[in-house]
């Protein structure tokens, strides 16, 4: 078994900062290691995805499913979050934010974190042993350029997954980010340059940048939409006042999703397959 099998030594690092954080949970809630946790799932998550396309009949979606169940409890504490600080912005020096909001935010984030905290002390990380144990079996014995070879032609059938949904940016928008954010994690797991340039790349994490400012300002106006709906009636100064920041808010994602449209669109006319390493 090849000991620095390169999708192996990628899994078991995201596997130790995955660790570090559940301890970290453990002892308190906080945003930061709630972020760290949830970005090392994600990449855990791209890499099965990546395995099981590499080795058909591959599924590991019950051994992994209290790992994903972490990462959407603790998401809704993130979105919270994401809210509180996205709020600042739409408020001048002179401007304070509505009390109640900000209230309505905490108390929201306050009813969220004891299910957190069950959730990461019940958490048992057995099933992610067994997960790591198979995957040093699966590519046992398999040189790493015949992996790297595979590797290449799964991202660029990616790449074409995402070419076939750009006429749908709009209404795809969040398909297309999650293809692009496998397509990142996996090129990131090879040698730099072995499917596309340094530059490319940039121009995926760009894109990817973008798309998920817009998933904020998603999260961001339903969160308002709650306030506004449950809290406040048509008529008072502070339902008007929400109701304009739901506007703002819609604007910034019109902006965005053009800007991540134009720039998938650059990326897509640089990338040549007939000039690709082979």
């Amino acid at each position: 078994m090849p000991a620095d099998n390169f999708i192996v030594r990628h899994w078991k690092t995201e596997i130790r900062i995955f660790d570090q954080n559940v301890l970290l949970l453990k002892e308190q809630i906080g945003a930061d290691p709630i972020h760290d946790l949830r970005v090392a799932i994600k990449k855990l998550r791209s890499y099965l995805k990546l395995h099981g396309t590499l080795f058909k009949g591959k599924d590991f979606k019950v051994e992994f499913e209290k790992t994903n169940q972490l990462f959407s409890i603790f998401g809704k504490h993130r979105n919270i979050e994401i809210s509180k600080q996205l709020l600042p912005s739409f408020f001048g020096k002179n401007k304070s934010m509505p009390g109640s909001l900000v209230i309505y935010l905490e108390l929201l984030q306050e009813q969220i974190k004891p299910y957190c905290q069950q959730t990461i002390y019940e958490y048992d990380p057995a099933a992610l042993d067994t997960i790591t144990n198979q995957l040093e079996l699966d590519v046992q014995g398999l040189p790493a350029e015949d992996l790297i070879s595979k590797v290449r032609d799964v991202i660029m059938s990616s790449i074409g997954n995402v070419k076939d949904n750009l006429k749908h940016f709009q209404k795809k928008s969040h398909l297309v980010r999650k293809l692009l954010k496998d397509i990142y994690y996996w090129l990131k797991v090879l040698p730099e340059g072995a499917v596309i340039t340094k530059q490319e790349t940039k121009m995926i994490d760009k894109i990817l940048d973008n798309l998920g400012r817009i998933q904020d300002y998603e999260v961001f106006t339903t969160n308002l939409k709650g306030f506004r709906k449950i809290i406040l009636s048509s008529g008072q100064e502070e339902y008007d006042l929400v109701k304009g920041i739901e506007a703002k808010a819609k604007k910034k994602k019109e902006g965005l999703l053009k800007k991540a449209h134009d720039l998938t669109d650059e990326l897509l006319s640089n990338i040549d397959e007939g000039k690709r390493p082979q």
